[in-house]
C-alpha cells in the first residue's frame, strides 16, 4: 500500500510530494509504481498544479496500477477545452484562452476521481493551489475538497480561468510554489520525496511557447529553493533541540526528476510521445534512484533539479506485438519502445523506454535499464535490452533487429520485426520463459517516422532531412 491509512494527521513522518508539470505529471506514476515496489509507504501526499490529477486519483481510492491504466487509455484531445465564440470576439474581458469544462466532465470521469470517495475515503491527502483572495497558497484536505479546487489547482494563469469556491478565488499555485514541502513540514515529515517533472533548463530557448515555460520554470525552482533554505533553518532548530513541528531528527528531501528535460505538453497532444512513454520514463529514473538512495538525502541546492542541455534529439516508437509461448501456454504480448537519441557536445546517447503487456496476465509491464547497441552482421543489427519485473521476479529482455537505412525509415520498411527473447535475471542457469517474433504493422512503422519527436538543440522542430541525419548517427554506431 502507497499510502498508510490515516492516523494522526499532525505527526506524518513519511511525506510524498507531487508537484506540478501539466499533463507530463504522468511521468510521476511510473515513479509510484517503482516506489511501490521497493515497499515505500507514505503517511502524507500532496500534489500541486498537475500533480492534482494523481494525488486526487490516489484519494479516489485507485491503486497505482490503476493509475498507470487510466493515464494509458486517457484522449489527449480531452484536455483541449475552448471558451465559448463570443469570448474571443472580446479578447479583453477573457478570464482565460480555455475552461475547465472538458476536465470536469471527461478527464476527472476517466481518471475516476470521485469527490464523494474522496470525502469518504478521507486519507492523508492535500491539495495545494493558490488563494488567489489571498495571494497566497493554501493546501486543502481531503475532507474539504470542493471539485472547484480540483479545478482551479490545474487551472494555468492564461490557459484557464480561475475558479470561485465560497469567497476566495482559487487558480494553479505555479507562480508563487509548484511544490509544496512546507505542508509535509508542518505535518511532522522528516522524510520528504519529491517528485519533480518541471525541469530547469540551463539556455534561454526562442519562441513563445519555450518563454512561457521558462517562466514556470523560473518560478518553480524559485520557490523550491525558498523551501530549501527554510528547511535548512528548520533543521538548525532541530538539532538545538528546538523543533516546532514534532520532528525528532532532521528532514531529509529525496528528488525524483528527469536526468532531460521532459517533451512539453503540445508533444503530447500531436502524439509525438504518449503518456506511457513518460511512465516508463519514471519508472525508469525512480528504479536508478531507489537502487542508491542517498544517505543523507538531496542536497538542497540549485543542482537537485538541474537538467543538462537536450542538444540535438530523436524520438520514436516502436510497437510491436505478436503471440508468443510463455512458458506451456500462449500469450498475446505487445512490445512498446520509446527510443530517445540525443547528441550533445559531439556525444550520441540513446536511451531506451519500454513497457511490455503479458495477455495471459492482463497486465502490461514498465521496464528499466534499456540499453541500445548497433553492431555489423549479416547487415546491421541493433539489439535492445531492458529488464522487467514480473510478478516479483526480476526478467532480462533481449531483442535484437536488423537496420537497413535511414530512408528505409522513411518509406516505413524498417523495424518490421523483432526477434526477442526473455529470461530470468541473475540465475546462474536461467531457463528462457519466452521467445519468439514480434512485428510491427506498417501504419506503425509509418507512424514512427512521421510523429517522431525531432527537437533541435536550438529549441526548433526537427524536418525530414534532420530526422534522416539523426537516425544516421544512431544505427552508425555514433552512441
Amino acid at each position: 500500500m502507497l499510502i498508510h491509512p490515516q492516523t494522526n494527521e499532525s505527526k506524518s513522518r513519511k511525506s510524498l510530494v507531487l508537484a506540478g508539470g501539466g499533463i507530463r505529471v504522468a511521468y510521476q506514476v511510473g515513479v509510484l509504481q517503482a516506489m511501490e515496489e521497493a515497499g515505500l509507504a507514505f503517511d502524507h501526499v500532496d500534489g500541486t498544479s498537475g500533480g492534482i490529477f494523481n494525488a486526487a486519483m490516489l484519494a479516489s481510492g485507485l491503486e497505482v496500477q490503476e493509475l498507470m491504466d487510466r493515464w494509458a487509455d486517457l484522449k489527449m484531445a480531452h484536455f483541449v477545452s475552448p471558451a465559448g465564440l463570443t469570448d474571443y470576439l472580446r479578447p479583453w474581458r477573457m478570464k482565460g484562452m480555455g475552461d475547465t469544462d472538458a476536465i470536469r466532465t471527461k478527464v476527472f470521469p476517466h481518471f475516476g476521481v470521485d469527490l464523494a470517495g474522496i470525502h469518504r475515503n478521507n486519507l492523508p491527502i492535500t491539495f495545494s493551489l493558490c488563494n488567489f483572495s489571498k495571494k497566497s497558497v493554501e493546501a486543502i484536505p481531503a475532507k474539504s475538497l470542493h471539485e472547484n479546487h480540483l479545478l482551479a489547482g490545474v487551472s494555468l494563469p492564461i490557459v484557464m480561468p480561475a475558479l470561485q469556491v465560497g469567497d476566495d478565488w482559487f487558480i494553479d499555485a505555479v507562480w508563487i510554489k509548484d511544490a509544496n514541502l512546507m505542508e509535509a513540514v508542518r505535518r511532522g515529515a522528516e522524510e520528504i520525496w519529491v517528485v519533480w517533472g518541471i525541469g530547469n533548463y540551463p539556455a534561454y530557448l526562442p519562441g513563445a511557447l519555450r518563454q512561457y515555460v521558462h517562466s514556470i520554470e523560473m518560478s518553480a525552482n524559485g520557490g523550491l529553493w525558498e523551501e530549501f533554505e527554510q528547511i535548512k533553518w528548520i533543521n538548525k532548530e532541530i538539532l538545538r533541540g528546538e523543533s516546532e513541528y514534532g520532528q525528532r531528527k532532521p528532514i531529509r528531501v529525496f528528488v525524483i526528476r528527469p536526468q532531460l528535460p521532459l517533451p512539453l505538453d503540445p508533444d503530447l497532444f500531436f502524439n509525438r510521445i504518449t503518456a506511457r512513454d513518460l511512465m516508463a520514463m519514471g519508472y525508469s529514473d525512480a528504479t536508478a534512484y531507489l537502487s542508491a538512495i542517498p544517505e543523507s538525502g538531496t542536497p538542497l541546492n540549485d543542482r537537485s533539479t538541474a537538467t543538462r542541455n537536450l542538444g540535438d534529439c530523436l524520438g520514436f516508437r516502436l510497437d510491436f506485438s505478436g503471440e508468443l509461448p510463455w512458458k506451456d501456454e500462449m500469450s498475446r504480448v505487445r512490445f512498446r519502445i520509446f527510443l530517445r537519441y540525443t547528441d550533445w557536445q559531439g556525444k550520441g546517447t540513446a536511451e531506451v523506454y519500454s513497457s511490455i503487456y503479458l495477455g495471459h496476465l492482463s497486465r502490461e509491464f514498465l521496464g528499466t535499464g534499456g540499453q541500445f547497441v548497433t553492431k555489423d552482421g549479416p547487415g546491421r543489427v541493433a539489439e535492445i535490452a531492458s529488464t522487467f519485473q514480473i510478478e516479483g521476479r526480476k526478467y532480462y529482455l533481449l531483442a535484437r533487429f536488423n537496420v537497413k537505412s535511414a530512408w528505409h525509415w522513411l518509406a516505413g520498411m524498417e523495424f518490421k520485426a523483432i526477434e526477442v527473447v526473455l529470461y530470468p535475471k541473475m540465475e546462474a542457469d536461467p531457463e528462457i520463459v519466452m521467445e519468439g517474433t514480434l512485428y510491427q504493422s506498417f501504419v506503425g512503422r509509418l507512424r514512427s517516422f512521421w510523429k517522431a519527436l525531432a527537437i533541435t538543440r536550438e529549441g526548433g522542430r526537427g524536418g525530414i532531412g534532420y530526422k534522416l541525419k539523426q537516425i544516421k548517427k544512431m544505427i552508425y554506431d555514433e552512441v
